[in-house]
């Protein structure tokens, strides 16, 4: 249920947060830790059921959930996308548990994150998701790549242009983006992505960076 005490500081730039874990002493310690940085807790649950309700109420900028708590599955992830197409929807686990993160990514969280991250590549992977990009924690990322598909394939089959599009699919990095950053035409740059997912036999975006960092291929 929603707890704990909620400062009501605001600052440009901040970005405001529901928080869920089943746990109250890590619950409220991450919600100390988000505070700290600038991050607004208008909420915080010990389960999925009250989440959709407090999203509602509050129309939060992110929403970061613990993806064993009680009610937490794909099926709130979709609805709380669904809510708002801006709404980052970001999931903790222990790396253990990745295997059951299945369709997460395709249902619409923006991010997963190992909880062995320290504080600050936790704050960092926040930062990053917080401008609407996707982040996904190098040891779990292989398992968000949807397993009847069969594993992808080698990335040696891209050209050297590919590999540097593929490398910046886990910064979120939009099509207008890459072409800033390679110097080509966001047209040219879109071709590129999608003979990436073509060779890879990928189905999106997602999958791709996902894959991308599983096999450590980032800057």
């Amino acid at each position: 249920m929603p707890g704990g005490p909620q400062r009501n500081r605001s600052s440009p730039g901040t970005k405001s947060l529901v928080l869920a874990h089943h746990h109250a002493l890590l619950r409220e310690g991450i919600a100390a830790l988000l505070e700290a940085d600038e991050y607004r807790v208008v909420a915080q649950a010990d389960n999925g059921s009250d989440i959709s309700s407090l999203v509602k109420q509050h129309s939060p900028d992110m929403v970061l959930m613990e993806w064993k708590a009680p009610g937490v599955n794909e099926l709130l992830i979709r609805d709380l996308a669904g809510l708002s197409s801006g709404l980052a929807v970001i999931l903790m686990t222990r790396p253990e548990s990745s295997d059951e993160l299945g369709g997460t990514l395709q249902a619409g969280a923006r991010g997963c994150l190992s909880v062995n991250l320290s504080a600050g590549d936790f704050l960092r992977a926040l930062r990053i998701l917080a401008q609407g990009d996707l982040v996904v924690s190098h040891e779990m990322a292989a398992a968000l790549l949807d397993p009847e598909e069969g594993p992808p394939a080698d990335a040696t089959g891209l050209t050297p242009r590919e590999l540097e599009v593929l490398r910046l699919l886990p910064e979120g990095a939009t099509n207008k983006e890459i072409a800033q950053e390679l110097l080509i035409s966001p047209h040219t740059a879109k071709v590129h992505v999608r003979r990436v997912l073509s060779k890879l036999g990928l189905r999106n975006r997602q999958q791709a960076a996902a894959y991308a960092a599983s096999q450590g291929l980032t800057r």
